[in-house]
């Protein structure tokens, strides 16, 4: 982007007025540097500050070889560009959303091609990403907050005390632990929601411009309870658009093309380890053929994978303990 162009989105970055668009180019230019940081300090003359912020710069490898300094003006130049960088570090520091209150920290964005794609967040929740969605998110993860665009269906961890937030455009789905697909409109200003198990809390959020901050402020709020979906239209008017029961089967539109139903019926522990192995990324160790006539009859679909292998151990008499991504079971067996 031109220096005109960086000035001006951060200046509609910092006012709140940025557009989505907008928003994921000048995200793509910052982080472009790496995610450095520039540490301030208010002590510091503007000199020092300037000839200091020009320092990191070079040391971070953002100026090449080619491009070092060969006079007093050109350095000025850059001097004046590692400014303007501090200038946008503040407008980046003071914008307020649900991902970003410190800039330096690592944003994790995924996106799907033409097939359906997982990713496993770091609370154990299971995302389906469907075709052309994307997932953000901190990759510290200390809140439970993601940003969805497209499609998706979410396994969500159960933890105490730790609700799960989705955000689509300007609704937020929120949960503390269940299984529910979000579908977002091809205008993306309106979204379904579908309720596997569980109870999801969906709202919207108005945004407000206060003092130059942006803020939001929640209008409507609907509850949704297993198999029952949620079409907005424009807004959430529970009498213009009603709660829908559905008879859901366990292979169904919303499941498909994914490892989400691990529903099991008679079915030869090989099978199952197979399974449990793709959906959750880990490898299940076994001594011999020790399991090679057991069967399971089990549904374990939207567990987490301590729970499943409780209920599998369970059934084999067996013991089984996880290194990392590797799952050990001794000992039990079948006749």
């Amino acid at each position: 982007m031109t220096p005109q162009e960086v000035n001006r989105l951060a200046k509609k970055w910092q006012e709140g007025t940025i557009g989505a668009e907008e928003r994921e180019r000048f995200e793509q230019w910052y982080h472009s540097f790496d995610d450095t940081k520039l540490e301030i300090d208010s002590d510091e003359g503007e000199t020092l500050m300037r000839t200091r912020l020009y320092r990191q710069i070079e040391a971070s490898g953002m100026i090449t070889d080619d491009r070092r300094l060969a006079s007093r003006a050109v350095w000025w130049r850059y001097s004046a560009a590692a400014a303007l960088l501090f200038t946008l570090f503040l407008f980046y520091w003071n914008h307020q959303n649900a991902f970003n209150d410190r800039p330096w920290i690592t944003h994790i964005r995924v996106h799907a091609g033409a097939t359906i794609k997982q990713e496993i967040l770091p609370d154990g929740s299971i995302i389906w990403l469907k075709p052309g969605a994307s997932l953000h998110y901190l990759k510290t993860f200390d809140t439970r907050n993601v940003e969805l665009t497209g499609e998706a269906l979410f396994e969500v961890s159960k933890i105490a005390g730790r609700p799960f937030s989705v955000r689509v455009g300007d609704y937020v789905a929120t949960v503390l632990g269940t299984s529910f697909n979000i579908r977002q409109s091809d205008n993306q200003k309106d979204m379904e929601v579908v309720v596997l198990t569980g109870k999801v809390a969906v709202s919207k959020q108005q945004r407000q411009s206060e003092h130059k901050t942006q803020t939001t402020k929640t209008t409507t709020e609907v509850v949704l309870m297993s198999s029952q979906r949620l079409k907005t239209s424009g807004g959430l008017r529970p009498d213009a658009e009603p709660v829908e029961t559905l008879d859901l089967l366990q292979e169904n539109e919303y499941t498909q093309g994914t490892a989400y139903n691990m529903w099991f019926d008679d079915t030869p522990f090989k099978e199952v380890a197979r399974r449990i192995s793709m959906k959750f990324g880990v490898t299940v160790e076994v001594e011999g053929d020790r399991y090679s006539t057991c069967r399971i009859s089990a549904n374990l679909s939207d567990q987490p994978l301590e729970y499943s292998m409780e209920l599998v151990a369970a059934a084999l008499g067996a013991q089984y303990k996880q290194e990392k991504n590797k799952i050990i079971l001794k000992g039990g067996g079948c006749l």
